[in-house]
């Protein structure tokens, strides 16, 4: 394991970059639009991002404007989130999930990629690369809980009561991300609100694009969440799990647990950083994820 100490100021990445944006792609699966961003270079290793709960693809924007020349990115908007289209039946199940991922996969016919999750992003890409270990050269879990945890469950019923599902401006709801995340910088707040909400009606309140039912859903349920210790041992390739230094939801623990498990795995601390180290401390990871895709 290694911990990683560092800010902006002594690393080569900058924090903010004058971004090239991906072309908006669309892909109906099983009945359901699914949306994508793709940032080309198809000649390129491929590499799938997927964001986590209540986020969206554009959660990368930052990171893939680092990597788009090195990579083929492609950032999925996962079943109700983001551009894609919400489940008549609500059907948000690790399988259906699964179901999505594999067949992206398969229509853009990629091989032997990097697939990188964040939070629930994370366990979805562990469990396509358990049940797919062929298609999966190298794997990034960013921030992914395992199994259930009283802290983690509390911590996301924390986030869910304070996010709100009304607001009057973006800029009430950038502040209230910044709130639950002091670490985020404001424009970072205002990027992933003004991709994650959206006006109701003319001059209506700003909503969440996510399908709220899954908020719901998740509390009801005690914001519990599956058991995925059995499948890392399926898991061949190389593997990174990364942790917030300051994680309510990953523990040093279960991520030291994890990296014994995995057959090649390793895990990494981003410093000054909680639960989002892809937007808290860009810079430094960054240089985690080119460090181990460069070995």
């Amino acid at each position: 394991m290694r911990v990683l100490r560092g800010d902006h100021r002594d690393c080569k990445f900058p924090v903010r970059t004058t971004r090239m944006m991906p072309k908006d792609a669309y892909l109906e699966i099983k009945g359901l639009r699914l949306h994508y961003l793709d940032w080309g270079k198809n000649e390129k290793e491929p590499m799938l991002l997927l964001h986590g709960f209540m986020a969206h693809a554009h959660a990368w924007d930052e990171f893939a404007s680092g990597f788009r020349d090195r990579y083929h990115i492609i950032a999925l908007d996962q079943r109700g989130h983001g551009e894609s289209q919400w489940s008549e039946d609500e059907a948000y199940s690790l399988d259906d999930h699964f179901s999505d991922i594999a067949n992206l996969i398969e229509f853009l016919e990629l091989k032997d990629l990097i697939l990188v999750g964040h939070s629930m992003g994370g366990r979805n890409a562990l469990f396509y690369t358990a049940c797919q270990p062929q298609n999966v050269g190298r794997l990034i879990l960013v921030d992914a809980r395992p199994a259930d945890s009283v802290k983690a469950s509390e911590r996301l019923k924390h986030d869910l009561l304070h996010l709100p599902l009304q607001a009057s401006s973006l800029d009430e709801i950038a502040q209230a991300m910044r709130m639950l995340y002091p670490s985020l910088s404001i424009e970072i707040c205002h990027d992933l609100a003004s991709h994650g909400y959206k006006e109701e009606g003319l001059g209506g309140p700003f909503v969440p694009k996510y399908d709220t039912r899954m908020s719901f859903h998740s509390e009801q349920m005690g914001c519990m969440t599956e058991d995925l210790w059995p499948f890392m041992k399926n898991v061949a390739c190389p593997t990174l799990i990364v942790r917030g230094e300051e994680s309510p939801f990953l523990s040093r623990e279960d991520a030291q647990k994890m990296s014994v498990i995995f057959p090649r795995a390793e895990w990494v601390e981003i410093p000054q950083a909680t639960h989002m180290p892809v937007q808290e401390n860009p810079v430094v990871f960054k240089r985690v994820i080119s460090d181990f895709l460069n070995k």
